[in-house]
């Protein structure tokens, strides 16, 4: 299992980010669209290390969920939810673009900030796709949709049987898909009607779907998911293994259209609020993406069957784990037995790690890709 290593030199990062600043304004031009397209650069991972994080500020609008009184617990939320109908809705997963180079650019996005859970998963040249988990909260637009890759053949399962949006992919990776009991195929090919395209913005980055309009066509005997996290009471304090934490950068193995992310607690809203690129994002609402946890599972990755340039996440097995929850974080393992089970989140203790109830969003770097910021 790999480990956390010495403290990082903030110095010697400064540095590197000069360096880096500088090379890419020499290369932007020859190799941007290399990397866009799926090329990248390869470097060195950087070891898993930790730093003193600056002052947090939050320059956009963050919101939090009011939860009722009482009422039934949304399953990917550990939410309470007033609408009795909600448990027992399907899940709808939205496979959403999140390019952000100089160039071309997917961002803003539309209705991430009310999935119940987002993963970020590495696609060709470094670049990191998204996998919004729609149940307790269905917005009537996400995007813009992209293609699948075999890593969310593998990862999906866990949700029992489970919704796919999508805007299709190879052909290796559109029979992964079609050959899976797990994946309902209801992608831009399946359900058009459900899907349209903002011809104010730039294909491939302009489609969207509803997935309000994906729901109703969902089979009647479509079960709900199980839920994928254990969380606290109200109340109940963190564990002894919880360490004090401001936040955690990550990077995805570098490359010009590669871009880091940064989570940073806002004491205000008593959440982590999110950048890349060293710029806050938000929905194209004007809303900062925000959440009560972000679990980060360090992941190895192998090539694709379906096409050798291609990561596929490997996220049967187990790995180290970062948990970043209530303005701390929580080192310890994750360990996933099959594809048709969830991942077991535990501490150094080998205690299960409870989360607080809201939203997650699950990263799924590399080794070394990992800095929590004191």
């Amino acid at each position: 299992m790999p480990t956390t290593s010495n403290r990082a030199l903030p110095l010697t990062r400064r540095g590197q980010i000069v360096v880096g600043v500088i090379t890419a304004v020499a290369l932007i031009g020859g190799l941007a669209a290399f990397a866009v397209a799926g090329g990248g650069e390869k470097s060195a991972a950087p070891t898993s290390s930790t730093s003193t994080a600056p002052a947090s500020t939050t320059t956009a609008l963050v919101t939090t969920t009011t939860e009722p009184p009482a009422g039934p617990v949304a399953p990917l939320t550990g939410l309470r939810v007033a609408d009795p109908t909600v448990p027992g809705r399907p899940v709808v997963a939205v496979k959403v673009d999140n390019l952000d180079a100089p160039r071309e650019s997917a961002l803003p996005q539309s209705g991430l900030a009310q999935a119940d859970v987002v993963y970020e998963e590495i696609v060709e040249g470094n670049i990191t796709r998204l996998v919004g988990l729609f149940q307790s909260r269905i917005p009537g637009e996400v995007g813009p949709v992209r293609s699948a890759r075999t890593t969310d053949v593998h990862l999906l399962p866990q949700l029992g049987r489970v919704l796919l949006a999508w805007s299709g992919g190879n052909g290796g990776v559109v029979a992964a898909v079609h050959s899976s009991p797990a994946l309902i195929d209801v992608g831009f090919d399946a359900a058009t009607p459900a899907y349209h395209r903002d011809r104010s913005r730039k294909a491939p980055h302009n489609l969207y779907v509803d997935p309000n309009v994906l729901l109703a066509r969902a089979p009647a005997d479509l079960a709900p998911p199980p839920s994928l996290f254990a969380y606290r009471s109200p109340g109940q304090a963190q564990p002894s293994t919880s360490e004090p934490a401001a936040g955690v950068d990550l990077t995805w193995g570098g490359g010009l259209a590669s871009s880091p992310v940064a989570w940073r607690w806002d004491g205000g809203s008593k959440l982590y609020v999110r950048s890349q690129n060293g710029r806050p994002q938000s929905d194209a609402d004007g809303t900062r993406y925000s959440a009560a946890n972000v679990v980060v599972m360090v992941t190895p990755y192998g090539a694709s069957a379906a096409d050798s340039r291609s990561p596929e996440a490997l996220t049967v097995g187990s790995g180290e784990l970062f948990v970043y929850t209530q303005a701390g974080v929580i080192p310890g393992t994750w360990s996933r037995a099959s594809e048709d089970q969830p991942a077991v989140l535990t501490d150094t203790d080998g205690q299960p790690i409870l989360l607080t109830p809201g939203q997650t969003w699950v990263e799924l770097p590399r080794a070394g890709g990992v800095t929590t910021l004191r």
